[in-house]
């Protein structure tokens, strides 16, 4: 009876950690508990985007000439036919996003994973006016990103994670074949 325990036990804690190593949203570190690898937190203004849902994709690439073709789109080109949808490939890909959409007048929370080797992190929202509605962010630690009638601004002065805040929830169908 006891090594029969003794087995279902162990079974249990392999199959939790089994569990908890496959979920890819999450980096190891957050995985134990630790905070993500880049929180972003922000405020849309009321006037954002013609008082109009903002779709906002934060995409972290892994290779140089990924990062050349990516970091030269508009917003347009990447929420568009040739653009994110293009670049899926799970957790080895060498470009990875997540998608929310922000009304105005929100604030939000984001925590991203940043895999090991990462080459850069930008934001694209996704606005009704012409522009690139692009912004570079960190690839570690807390930054602010504001949404303002013209377009999102990534603040270059860290920010402080606002514990009234919960995290954004992702946006999970964001292709045609999801």
């Amino acid at each position: 009876m006891r090594i029969q325990l003794a087995f279902s036990t162990l079974a249990a804690a392999l199959l939790l950690t089994g569990c908890s190593l496959t979920h890819s949203n999450k980096s190891h570190k957050q995985r134990l508990g630790g905070p993500a690898d880049l929180a972003l937190q922000g405020k849309i203004d009321r006037d954002a985007n013609s008082d109009s849902v903002i779709p906002f994709d934060v995409v972290v690439v892994s290779d140089k000439t990924l990062l050349k073709q990516i970091s030269q789109m508009d917003a347009a080109t990447w929420f568009g036919a040739k653009g994110r949808c293009n670049y899926r490939g799970g957790t080895k890909a060498k470009v990875q996003f997540h998608s929310w959409e922000f009304v105005p007048g929100q604030t939000f929370l984001i925590d991203i994973p940043i895999p090991r080797g990462t080459k850069a992190v930008l934001g694209f929202a996704d606005y009704s006016t012409a522009g690139d509605h692009r912004i570079s962010l960190l690839t570690k630690g807390s930054q602010l990103v504001e949404m303002d009638k013209d377009g999102a601004h990534a603040v270059n002065e860290h920010s402080v994670r606002d514990p009234a805040l919960t995290p954004a929830q992702e946006k999970r169908k964001v292709c045609p074949d999801d």
